[in-house]
């Protein structure tokens, strides 16, 4: 298949019904490393249908409502907090897909959503980070979206809704972010153990994701922001959010990867799938 038939292929119906994915990221050094995070992306990715297109919820970048990347070639960032040397060694520079763009931007204004096109931005390290390993040959066009300022933790459940239909289009929907996530209080050391918070609020949003109940998991996100460590700050687990509520009555979810980094960062990973006919 051609890049051009790739792209086009976004907004034809298919029978097949794709899959959704949340990956929890970590640092931004996964990017570079053949770890096994490395592996479970790979894995995942070879056990799911060919996508068409990917689109990316980001964890890295806020807008004052939703952006979406419609450059037809968008640059590769490295928003990296710390200079790695490692990660500037890596090229991972998909093709857009401005059409796609469009039609995230459309489903996302029809259900009272303030979206538009960002030709400018290009693909930042929470989203080539993971795709590297996912796809690393980079031929499957990526479009990004921005969590909106004014998009909470229950608004995020409609952004998900209103990007169902791309699932029937062949377009892989992910998130990129942290179920914990606390930078402030993480370790330099990428294997120290979490402490006991972490671990027992990593149990707690498993429970959630695993029932399929976005709500749930927002109302608990809701009443943990800014008074739990495990979630000092929205932004990472926004995009999971999104990704569940993804989730109908026929489809599984199921964890692809368990595990902490750094003490204070959870990547765990979870796909919602359905059984084809």
């Amino acid at each position: 298949m051609s890049d051009e038939t790739n792209i086009k292929a976004a907004t034809v119906e298919s029978s097949v019904i794709m899959p959704a994915i949340f990956a929890g990221h970590g640092l931004a050094i996964n990017a570079a490393l053949n770890n096994d995070f490395a592996k479970s992306l790979s894995d995942i990715t070879a056990r799911i249908p060919s996508p068409s297109a990917i689109a990316v919820i980001s964890a890295h970048w806020s807008t004052p409502e939703v952006h979406v990347t419609s450059a037809p070639r968008p640059r590769q960032m490295f928003d990296s907090i710390e200079f790695q040397q490692e990660l500037h060694e890596i090229s991972y520079e998909p093709q857009g897909d401005p059409s796609l763009a469009e039609t995230i931007c459309n489903l996302l204004l029809s259900s009272g959503i303030n979206a538009k096109n960002d030709p400018k931005r290009g693909l930042d390290t929470s989203v080539w980070g993971i795709l590297v390993h996912m796809f690393p040959d980079a031929k499957i066009p990526v479009v990004e979206i921005s969590l909106s300022y004014h998009v909470d933790t229950s608004k995020i459940i409609e952004v998900g809704k209103a990007l169902a239909p791309l699932r029937s289009r062949g377009v892989l929907l992910m998130g990129s972010g942290g179920l914990v996530h606390n930078l402030y209080e993480m370790s330099k050391n990428i294997d120290t153990k979490p402490p006991v918070w972490a671990i027992e609020t990593d149990k707690k949003i498993a429970a959630l994701v695993q029932s399929g109940d976005a709500a749930a998991l927002s109302e608990f996100t809701l009443q943990n922001l800014g008074h739990s460590p495990a979630i000092p700050t929205p932004e990472h687990i926004l995009p999971a959010i999104a990704v569940l509520a993804l989730k109908e009555p026929e489809d599984r979810v199921s964890f692809f990867y368990e595990a902490f980094q750094n003490s204070t960062v959870s990547m765990r990973s979870f796909v919602i799938e359905r059984e084809q006919g």
